[in-house]
Formats: C-alpha cells, sequence, structure tokens
C-alpha cells in the first residue's frame, strides 16, 4: 500500500495522470509507431535497442515502442521531464500501463458508446486539431524587413525613450525589525548612497565600487549598467531617471522597501534594430489575426441569434436608449 502511495504521489506531482491520460491512451493504441509494432521481431532495425519501433512495454494485446514512450516525456513540461530524468523511466512505464489498462476496461464496459464520452471525445479531437492548424499557420506568417522598416518610420513616436543608467539600491529596515535584520534605517541608507556617488563621481572602477559596498541583502552595487524603458519603472523611479542629464545623479528615492540612486549614463529614442524583434512580433500577430479573420469571412457560419444574444446589462448599467417608435 505504500509502495502505490508513492506512485500515486509521483503521477500527481508529475502531471502525467490529469493531463495525459486520454490523449496518451488514443496515441498508443493508433500512432504509426504503436502499430508497426506488431511486425515480426525480424525485420531489420525494428528489433535493435536503439530502434524507435522496439516494443517496450504491453498490456494484454496492445504494445507500446520506444518512440511512444519518448513521444510522451518529450509531450511533458520541463520540470516532469528533469523529474523523469532523474527517476528514471519506470514510474512512467507504471502510469502508461495503468492508463491502457484502464483503457481497455473502459473500452470492454462500453464507455466509448456513451454519449458524453463521445462528446467529449470529440471536443479533444477538435480542439487539438485547431491548435495544431493555429500553430502551423502562425509558423507560416513572414515578415519582410522592408515591412519592419516601413512599421518603424510610420510608429517612431510609439516607442517609449530608452535610458542607460547605473543603480544603487538600500534596502530599508523596517520600523519594527530586529537587530539582526537586513536593512539600514532611510537617514543611514542616503549616507551610504552618497558614499556611493561620491566614490563613482572620483572615478572608481565600477567593480572596485561594488567590492567595498555591495552588502548581501542589504546594499545593491551592480557594476555593470543597465537599459530600461520610459515607462517600465513605477512612476517615482522612473521621472528620477529621465528627468536627469547624461552623467547626473538623482536625489535618492525613497520606496516602501528601499531607497534608490540612480546615476543616468546616456538616454535616446531606439534604433530599428533595437525593435524589430518587437515590430515583427507585433506584425505577426496583426498578419494572423487577419487571417483568421478572412477564414471566419469566408466561412459559412450562423449562430442562433436567441440562444448567443447578448445579455442584458447588469442593475448598476443604464440601459441602452432605444429609439422611439414611429406610429
Amino acid at each position: 500500500m505504500e509502495t502505490l502511495r508513492r506512485k500515486t504521489a509521483f503521477l500527481i506531482s508529475s502531471g502525467l495522470l490529469g493531463v495525459t491520460m486520454s490523449a496518451l491512451v488514443c496515441f498508443a493504441q493508433t500512432s504509426p509507431a504503436a502499430k508497426s509494432a506488431a511486425k515480426p521481431a525480424s525485420q531489420s532495425a525494428a528489433t535493435t535497442e536503439a530502434s524507435p519501433q522496439k516494443v517496450v512495454l504491453k498490456v494484454g494485446d496492445t504494445k507500446v515502442t520506444r518512440a511512444d514512450v519518448d513521444y510522451l516525456i518529450d509531450s511533458l513540461n520541463p520540470q516532469v521531464r528533469k523529474a523523469v530524468a532523474t527517476r528514471g523511466r519506470k514510474p512512467v512505464g507504471d502510469e502508461y500501463a495503468m492508463m491502457l489498462l484502464l483503457s481497455q476496461k473502459a473500452h470492454d464496459e462500453h464507455l466509448d458508446t456513451q454519449p458524453e464520452i463521445q462528446r467529449k471525445l470529440a471536443l479533444e479531437k477538435i480542439q487539438i486539431l485547431a491548435q495544431e492548424e493555429y500553430q502551423k499557420i502562425a509558423e507560416g506568417i513572414q515578415v519582410s524587413p522592408d515591412e519592419v522598416s516601413t512599421y518603424f518610420t510610420a510608429h517612431k513616436g510609439d516607442f517609449p525613450e530608452e535610458a542607460q543608467i547605473r543603480e544603487f539600491v538600500v534596502r530599508k529596515k523596517a520600523a519594527d525589525a530586529k537587530a539582526s535584520d537586513p536593512g539600514l534605517s532611510a537617514t543611514e541608507a542616503k549616507a551610504r548612497l552618497a558614499e556611493i556617488q561620491k566614490a563613482v563621481e572620483a572615478g572608481t572602477d565600477m567593480t572596485e565600487v561594488a567590492k567595498k559596498f555591495d552588502v548581501p541583502r542589504t546594499v545593491m552595487v551592480n557594476p555593470k549598467a543597465v537599459t530600461i524603458r520610459k515607462g517600465e519603472m513605477i512612476p517615482e523611479l522612473d521621472k528620477a531617471v529621465f528627468d536627469l542629464q547624461p552623467k547626473q545623479f538623482s536625489t535618492p528615492v525613497e520606496t516602501a522597501q528601499a531607497v534608490v540612486l540612480f546615476q543616468l549614463l546616456s538616454r535616446h529614442q531606439p534604433d530599428l534594430k533595437t525593435v524589430t524583434p518587437q515590430i515583427e512580433k507585433d506584425l505577426r500577430q496583426q498578419k494572423l489575426h487577419a487571417t483568421l479573420d478572412a477564414m471566419k469571412a469566408k466561412a459559412n457560419i450562423w449562430m442562433d441569434p436567441v440562444y448567443f444574444k447578448e445579455p442584458k446589462p447588469s442593475s448598476g448599467e443604464p440601459e441602452a436608449p432605444k429609439a422611439p417608435e414611429k406610429n
């Protein structure tokens, strides 16, 4: 019983039990790999240990190949694949066998003929095919460099200004904190930031500044400059940065958790190279939506206006005024 509980715990934590059961049972019974597993053992590479067609699991008359199990493992999320790599394939085999066993029993009991289950299977098939077609359409959409350049020229003002900065952060100690808790008072934090600013203005190498002032969980001195876009940070921090001129330091900005000091190194509008990935993503999305809209426009889609009617406004929302009836 304890062994069964341990197995069940792994199956629940890995997500195999609820997520993959129906899809993988169908795959094991109907995939080309599963069918080819029934070929005679004398057929060339199909009998070798490395062959994808090698049968590695049997439940009654159903045979599962190495390709089937590999497909299952590859379909899992990275966290679960890591667990499989650590624990081996045995728990996966146990789960696969149980899925097939339950599936066979359900088939013998004619559960697959029940209308509700048939509806569920039909819906899952629709969803899988729709997702695959959506992915196929998305992958086929191309965006040319000329399209990117044209979009950038027409929308330059839409891209936020960028700034290259140095940032120095001192964690604030809560009013009711213990003496051993990390952080400094607001006054101490501002004094420490003043020392850091003085060292930077004196031309001290940033690596040396970080070594001298950085304190784990209390003072953060990043020796490397970082690039931010206007609007990315909370308003008070954003304003502190973009009100500066190059080489200027901000006044310390106090937030609920920390006191922050910035030095602006440079600021500029992003160039075409910087924003190309975002433009390509946006244009692909626009083309994808346009393709799907065109498909809907050409299709013979009808929806019952009564069944799919818009809901009435809630009691707190005024109902749209109606035009007066003509006599």
